[in-house]
């Protein structure tokens, strides 16, 4: 693809992306951190968090990085797509079958129920079935077609959370979950067959998958790393702490990373555009400017939106139980914010071949979490995790000196307009929250008025920017 359509591919499907997201986000936002935070007891969220870590600790074993080494790898062919499928398969149902018969001991150790053990059988279950969807949906993301893959995921969402609001209204606890999780993978393979066909071919060619694994393992190492920097430590934490403490930091630290699902979307676009433009210096640092400005101007508002409000949402939304996870959301923001950078910049050194080294990244990162988050968990209980999050974020500046060691990009010049009219709007909207919001809908002006506030904010400072990115479209 030249570099104009790559660009224009870009933005449009990030602007497409972003709308529809919003829509998903704002359907599991209502159903998990509002209907259910009120109506569901503490500890039943916090089985499911569990149970959800147990899973995805073996599921890091089942990916050895084909999926990524087939989006960033130039040309595909059958074989490539053949023995991806086909690896990738027998690893997962390995593993499903592995937790399936584990369950019973996992559950055990984190004093879970019958509900709890069949919670994570449905969870495996799960995870082997979505192995399903990889070839079609990394044949989509390869070509920029990112509009399939989210009709497919708002389908998933609505059945999921339909379900589980039902199921919980009628008191099914825990199982509400395991129902409503196999139902979501059953309707999302068949929806992606439907909208993206792919005709399942299983076998393994040693040229392809030699490869593939060039770049796969290496990249998985980082997943490895990855999976004993936040997930093995979160067991250790959830040993300390208990369910209770679990669902605190979990739920704070879901609201606070809330606004991170913009910069996500722009990582699944940018992910093939960079591979695709990984030997056009000029327009990986147009692209690559060009996605942090998009990045920050709709992640920003939403972060220093939510922060501004977060008193007044607990106390006249979601529920007064949950106040004390307030000063975990203020910390795991810092988090948040710092990954505005570490994670795209990640991204973009895996997208040009760098893999070694965001492999060091990722050792630094791990050594720091296992350093400092048990003992500061120790210590200061359910709010070391975020302490400890908080503090290891400031080390994201080290992806920041990569990436200009590789690219002469400008930081400040693309972030401070959007930084800038989020913050001012942030300290507008919480005086406002303060003094004004005393129920649902004083909150929801309070939030209009904020909108408008940045909207304006960013026309006056940043209206060329808005301008060049809405020609591109054209």
């Amino acid at each position: 693809m030249e570099v104009e359509n790559i660009n224009k591919k870009l933005i449009s499907g990030f602007l497409t992306l972003s709308f529809r997201k919003l829509a998903l986000l704002a359907i599991s936002f209502l159903t998990i951190n509002i209907i259910l935070a009120r109506i569901l007891p503490i500890e039943v969220i916090g089985t499911f968090n569990i149970a959800n870590s147990i899973v995805a600790i073996f599921a890091f074993f089942a990916e050895v990085g084909l999926g990524a080494a087939l989006i960033q790898k130039k040309q595909v062919s059958e074989d490539d797509l053949k023995t991806t499928f086909t690896i990738q398969t027998i690893l997962t149902t390995l593993i499903a079958v592995i937790v399936f018969i584990l369950a019973p001991l996992a559950a055990n150790i984190r004093g879970m129920d019958f509900a709890g053990i069949w919670l994570i059988r449905a969870l495996a279950i799960v995870f082997a079935l979505n192995s399903l969807k990889s070839v079609p949906s990394l044949l989509l993301e390869r070509e920029l077609k990112f509009k399939p893959l989210v009709t497919v995921e708002l389908v998933e969402t609505i059945v999921f959370n339909a379900i589980l609001v039902y199921l919980s209204f009628n008191h099914y606890g825990v199982w509400s979950f395991t129902y409503a999780a196999i139902a979501r993978v059953i309707v999302g393979v068949a929806t992606i067959y439907l909208i993206a066909p792919w005709k399942i071919s299983l076998g393994i060619s040693k040229p392809a998958a030699k490869v593939l694994f060039g770049f796969g393992i290496i990249f998985q190492l980082n997943s490895i790393l990855a999976l004993l920097k936040d997930r093995l430590v979160s067991l250790v934490v959830a040993y300390l702490i208990g369910a209770r403490g679990v669902s605190f930091n979990t739920w704070a630290q879901n609201l606070a990373f809330l606004p991170l699902e913009v910069m996500n979307i722009m990582i699944r676009i940018t992910f093939p555009a960079f591979a695709r433009l990984q030997d056009n210096q000029a327009a990986l640092k147009q692209t690559l400017e060009r996605s942090l400005f998009l990045t920050g101007a709709i992640l920003y508002p939403i972060l220093f939106g939510l922060l501004s409000i977060a008193p007044s949402l607990i106390k006249y939304v979601v529920s007064s139980k949950w106040e004390p996870a307030l000063p975990l959301i203020y910390l795991f923001a810092i988090t948040a914010f710092w990954a505005t950078f570490s994670t795209p910049f990640t991204n973009f050194l895996n997208a040009i071949g760098k893999i070694k080294v965001t492999l060091k990244l990722m050792v630094m990162w791990t050594i720091l979490e296992w350093s400092l988050t048990p003992i500061l968990t120790y210590k200061f209980n359910y709010y070391g995790p975020a302490l400890s999050s908080s503090l290891i974020s400031f080390s994201s500046i080290a992806t920041v000196i990569l990436v200009k060691r590789n690219i002469d990009i400008e930081i400040i010049k693309n972030i401070w307009r959007p930084l800038v009219s989020a913050l001012i709007m942030g300290v507008i909207t919480y005086i406002l929250s303060s003094m004004w919001v005393n129920n649902v809908y004083t909150l929801i002006v309070v939030i209009i008025m904020g909108g408008l506030i940045y909207s304006g904010l960013m026309s006056l400072l940043a209206w060329e920017q808005i301008k060049t990115s809405i020609k591109t479209l054209k």
